[in-house]
């Protein structure tokens, strides 16, 4: 089924055609937990335990998580042999290929985690599954955002940066580590900063849309 593409402000861009990205982003369910936490094993020197994705699913009134995985290839109905197939054979959903989560605050909005799995880094994963969380932010009334990432994640901090976070705040020791955490921050969000990112989520689309999803599952 094919996706009508809107802006970051939630509003349809104008001569916006309907598309199926490559990708699709959902709700977290607590089925996804065993695969975002083998990505959060993966991504981060002090992971969150099980058991705060499993609180915040449950009890998070002011949270939303989401996860990314693939879209399959559109298909044909399928006939009594297909279902009856598929009851045979149970069919593997996509993988969970990244999250991210935020919570709500007034009219603020913090991301409190995103990831990607290291075998889908650099294909802009990472990018869209941020504008996605500004999207919803915005959506939700929040125009100003801020999140907490490592000094020495230079990674990190390109792809914040690149959205139009800037380095507003430090605390001290932060980390588990020790470490230090940068406060970034977005916002607050007026028309022109919400056009340039509405330029940012087509590009990031478009790029996704040649490079394909399923290729290299």
């Amino acid at each position: 089924m094919a996706d009508q593409r809107a802006g970051i402000g939630g509003v349809p861009r104008e001569g916006a055609v309907a598309i199926a990205l490559p990708f699709t982003v959902r709700p977290m369910r607590v089925g996804d937990i065993p695969a975002v936490m083998e990505i959060e094993r993966c991504s981060f020197l002090s992971p969150w335990p099980e058991s705060a994705y499993r609180y915040e699913l449950r009890y998070g009134a002011t949270s939303q998580f989401y996860v990314l995985q693939p879209r399959r290839p559109a298909s044909p109905p399928p006939t009594w042999r297909d279902r009856l197939r598929d009851a045979l054979h149970r069919q593997e959903p996509p993988p969970v290929l990244g999250y991210v989560g935020l919570r709500l605050r007034g009219g603020d909005a913090h991301i409190s985690t995103i990831a990607v799995h290291p075998d889908w880094r650099g294909r802009g994963l990472g990018l869209l599954l941020l504008l996605t969380a500004v999207e919803k932010a915005l959506l939700c009334g929040a125009l100003r955002m801020t999140l907490e990432v490592r000094p020495s994640n230079r990674v990190a901090r390109r792809l914040y940066a690149k959205v139009g976070f800037v380095q507003t705040g430090l605390r001290r020791a932060y980390y588990r580590d020790g470490e230090d955490a940068w406060v970034m921050t977005l916002g607050p969000l007026k028309g022109a900063d919400i056009d340039r990112l509405q330029d940012l989520k087509r590009a990031v689309e478009a790029r996704l849309m040649r490079e394909g999803g399923l290729r290299g599952l």
